[in-house]
């Protein structure tokens, strides 16, 4: 399935005024959100969780937002012309390193025990299971 939507997303990197775009991060950015939709929300499955392991942080924000935070100089606002365009460079790169990973077998998976683990040593987030007697 993977094959299909890189081959995509290498001929609109390449020439995005031909897909009807104009090149900036938020026409790229809603482009994959509609590869996204077309693959009934499975292309980046996993996306968000992987973006805030290499991160190390944001797990309360979006895809795009994560992106912008990894891109040169990371968050800029408002955007510069020179920013938006290392934010499109960084978010095809990014999205050819997660579709490697996630293709690998039990990518999906590796994806999101990587992300429990890295919850895991968030001083933020306790998970406890009740406790015997206060299951019903």
């Amino acid at each position: 399935m993977f094959k299909h939507y890189r081959v995509l997303l290498a001929a609109v990197r390449r020439e995005p005024a031909r897909h009807g775009l104009d090149g900036t991060f938020a026409s790229t950015t809603a482009f994959v959100l509609g590869l996204d939709a077309g693959s009934t929300w499975n292309l980046l499955t996993g996306f968000q969780e992987w973006l805030v392991v290499l991160l190390g942080r944001g797990h309360d924000l979006t895809w795009p937002v994560l992106v912008r935070h990894l891109a040169p100089g990371g968050w800029i606002h408002p955007q510069t012309d020179r920013s938006d365009s290392e934010a499109v460079t960084t978010l095809y790169r990014l999205l050819n390193e997660f579709l490697d990973e996630r293709q690998q077998p039990a990518g999906l998976a590796a994806i999101f025990r990587n992300y429990q683990e890295w919850l895991a040593t968030q001083s933020w987030y306790q998970f406890s299971p009740p406790a015997p007697d206060q299951l019903n």
